[in-house]
């Protein structure tokens, strides 16, 4: 028997350690917890050390869970969502709401276009259920919805599709083609129309596939039937970097007219023929809170579209 003075270890540090076991990675948990790496790893070996336990068998390339770490990964999971709902039920329940929903967007995109103005009707129309916005890039938000951290979220649809049909329902609520962005000397702001096949000898500058993979997975799909792969010039930590890596006469990026810097004045945005892209809303199919169908069908009433028995995430 070991005696471990378990008042010694933050609910942060068990939060870190789930997220690396869940990545199998420092790196891609530090990511997603905007933190830095060492700070993850330092918390994690003095974790290791007030237990007494290796938790992780760290390798040159990777790191994997020990028995003993695989065992408490069993245990903990749930712990901090657990937690975070309660204490997230205690202040409705001080605040005097019945009931709440978390509802998340992206940051890269105009929160006036869909988010804001449908969690403004809502509100009216049910005041009495607390809602808390939350935004982040667009991998982020998609694994908070799947982890149950957030009810709705706001995404784009190149992201949306990457979820499980099976689990997850969405309705396409802003539907608008891809745009590619340019700077105003670039020769193919002369044009008036775009075609993909027009993008082929100029660079693309985009999000990292280390951040949303989504989004550079998106861009090959799209160019692939025109015989040729993306030229990637440079790859930026978030989308809302991209208009400041516009450089050079010959760099793009791709977006739709809901991204945030869509009215910037500095750059040029054309539609490509036939793109598909636009804003989705999307929740879990069999999520037991009534307040989110509640949600679900006000916006839909909101913006005029059709209420339905079945949503599924199309492309």
């Amino acid at each position: 028997m070991h005696n471990v003075d378990v008042r010694n270890i933050s609910l942060g540090q068990i939060q870190y350690f789930l997220k690396v076991a869940e990545y199998n990675s420092f790196t891609k948990a530090a990511d997603h917890l905007h933190l830095t790496q060492s700070t993850i790893s330092k918390n994690i070996a003095g974790m290791e050390t007030m237990l007494g336990l290796q938790l992780f068998i760290r390798e040159k390339k990777n790191i994997r869970l020990t028995p003993a770490g695989r065992h408490l990964y069993a245990e903990w999971s749930g712990v901090t969502g657990l937690i975070e709902a309660t204490v997230e039920k205690a202040h409705v329940i001080q605040m005097g709401f019945s009931k709440s929903l978390t509802i998340g967007g992206l940051d890269s995109h105009r929160p006036d276009a869909f988010l804001l103005p449908g969690v403004g009707a809502f509100q009216q129309k049910y005041p009495n259920i607390r809602l808390r916005v939350d935004n982040s890039h667009a991998l982020d938000i998609r694994n908070k919805l799947v982890d149950g951290e957030l009810d709705v979220i706001f995404t784009v649809l190149y992201d949306a599709i990457c979820l499980e049909k099976n689990r997850f329902a969405g309705v396409l609520i802003g539907e608008c083609p891809l745009e590619a962005c340019m700077l105003k000397t670039n020769p193919l702001a002369k044009k008036n129309r775009l075609e993909i096949s027009d993008l082929k000898e100029y660079h693309f500058i985009a999000i990292s596939p280390l951040q949303t993979p989504s989004y550079t997975e998106m861009l090959k799909l799209l160019c692939a039937p025109y015989g040729f792969t993306p030229d990637f010039a440079c790859y930026t930590s978030n989308a809302n970097a991209l208009p400041l890596n516009l450089i050079s006469v010959s760099d793009i990026f791709i977006c739709d007219r809901f991204y945030r810097d869509y009215e910037n004045r500095h750059l040029c945005f054309k539609p490509l023929e036939g793109t598909k892209s636009g804003i989705v809303m999307c929740w879990h199919r069999d999520a037991p809170k009534k307040e989110i169908k509640l949600f679900v069908d006000e916006t839909l009433r909101f913006f005029n579209l059709p209420l339905s028995s079945d949503y599924s995430i199309t492309e």
